[in-house]
C-alpha cells in the first residue's frame, strides 16, 4: 500500500484518524502470506497463508507447494470481504 492509500478513516501515515466502530471492526481481517524455498525438492516453493477475522474462533492456515493455490486462497478470502463483488 502506497503512502496515503490507507483505508477510509486512515491518515495514510500509519496512524488512524479515528478508531473503527464495532461494526467496522467485525468486518476487518488479517492475512499473512509467508513463502520460502526448499532447495532439496525439485519444486521447492512453499507457502503458508494464515488469515483471521473477528467472527472466527481462530486463524485459518493453508500450507501449499502450489503458487496457484496461494492465489486461489487469497481470491476466495478477498471475495468474501464485505463490499466486494463476491460478498453477500
Amino acid at each position: 500500500m502506497a503512502h496515503g492509500d490507507g483505508p477510509s478513516g486512515s491518515a495514510g501515515d500509519g496512524t488512524d484518524s479515528a478508531a473503527p466502530s464495532q461494526v467496522e471492526a467485525q468486518h476487518q481481517g488479517i492475512m499473512v502470506i509467508r513463502t520460502w524455498w526448499e532447495p532439496e525438492h525439485a519444486h521447492g516453493f512453499r507457502a503458508r497463508v494464515t488469515s483471521i477475522q473477528p467472527a472466527e474462533a481462530g486463524p485459518t492456515t493453508v500450507t501449499t507447494a502450489d503458487p496457484d493455490e496461494v492465489l486461489a486462497v487469497v481470491r476466495r478470502w478477498l471475495l468474501a470481504r464485505p463490499g466486494t463483488a463476491g460478498s453477500q
